[in-house]
């Protein structure tokens, strides 16, 4: 995943294991100018200590599950595309800085022992324009967690970026991931967090997504 920032005037495995898998199948841009053709699914704000309101929201959000390659039914596999932004408003929205976290909650009834592994690879990508910075926003990240018998929920960051000015825009396509030895349904729930560099945090959560 890759970031498109204007300057400041702006995780069929056989073992008894339980494993998720992710991974970026394509680009995602942060784009610096503005996307009227978004539509916003769940937003959260907060006010900082200048007046600034900061807004994170995520858009487009569409979580397609689909068929399992290994056929097993205790396996679940999807794809996640959709978008990310950060909209700063107020006098010194222009001069923001901050980091930007995407993350996921996942859900389960039960299961059968073992480790929940989140791995997240992105293309490596450096370009220079007047007008634009690109540079690698999450180049590689991994996360194990120890799963128990369940229910349970766990709570995996995906990685974190950074944002600046009045609009950073995140845009995620084909994220793909697996659940293998899950018993039950598996619900996935994606979020985003801005942390401001005076410590301000908004996290926006959007809806469960169910695999039967």
């Amino acid at each position: 995943m890759t970031v498109i920032q204007k300057p400041r005037r702006s995780r069929g495995l056989k073992s008894m294991r339980t494993a998720v898998v992710a991974s970026a199948a394509v680009v995602g841009l942060v784009v610096g100018g503005g996307s009227a053709s978004a539509a916003v699914d769940d937003s959260n704000s907060v006010v900082d200590g200048g007046g600034n309101t900061i807004t994170v929201s995520q858009a487009d959000t569409f979580i397609n599950s689909v068929f399992p390659l290994d056929g097993s039914p205790l396996t679940r596999e999807w794809f996640h595309n959709g978008r990310a932004i950060v909209e700063v408003t107020g006098p010194d929205a222009a001069d923001f800085e901050g980091d930007i976290t995407l993350g996921y909650q996942f859900g389960y009834p039960a299961s059968l022992g073992g480790e929940l592994t989140f791995n997240y690879t992105t293309p490596q990508l450096s370009v220079s324009t007047d007008d634009f910075t690109v540079s690698d926003i999450l180049p590689q990240v991994g996360t194990t967690v120890t799963l128990e018998p369940g229910p349970g929920i766990e709570d995996v960051e995906v990685g974190t970026g950074s944002a600046s000015g009045e609009r950073t825009e995140i845009q995620i396509s084909n994220v793909h991931g697996t659940a293998t030895n899950i018993a039950g349904n598996v619900s996935v729930r994606p979020y985003v967090k801005v942390v401001s560099s005076n410590g301000d945090t908004a996290v926006t959560y959007g809806k469960p997504w169910r695999f039967n």
